[in-house]
């Protein structure tokens, strides 16, 4: 499959929210995720941004539903910057229902550290976060 990965643009918020918004919905937790192409703006090119990201472009002629070899370079790309920076590990969330990307995950080398080592993901939002910012 022909394609490139490049750093994210501005330009890019559109379709980065959007995507976003489908996996919530795939995940059906779409009703806890209120992003917008603003936000992202806001947040991802800024001065000091919050998050960095990468797209994936395929030329017209080359899209399909498949994307083979998307996702592991994708995957490869975070590993390399990863490593550019210094960092010594790479973690991610996955929904435990989402046996495919699991699959995939494992098979690039990762390991569910919610099984090997009881590691949870936990998370304070809303109410409770600006409780717990009052304290």
């Amino acid at each position: 499959m022909d394609f490139s990965i490049r750093a994210a643009t501005v330009e890019d918020c559109k379709d980065i929210a959007r995507m976003i918004m489908e996996l919530a919905e795939y995940e059906d937790i779409n009703a806890y995720v209120k992003v917008t192409p603003k936000d992202l703006e806001q947040d991802g090119f800024c001065k000091n941004p919050f998050f960095h990201a990468i797209i994936a472009e395929v030329p017209e002629q080359h899209k399909s539903k498949e994307g083979k070899g998307i996702g592991k370079a994708l995957m490869s790309k975070v590993a390399q910057l990863c490593v550019a920076a210094g960092c010594k590990q790479l973690n991610f969330s996955v929904l435990d229902k989402n046996y495919s990307a699991v699959d995939f995950y494992q098979r690039q080398g990762c390991v569910n550290i919610t099984t090997t080592i009881g590691y949870h993901c936990m998370r304070c939002e809303g109410e409770e976060l600006q409780n717990l910012a009052q304290h």
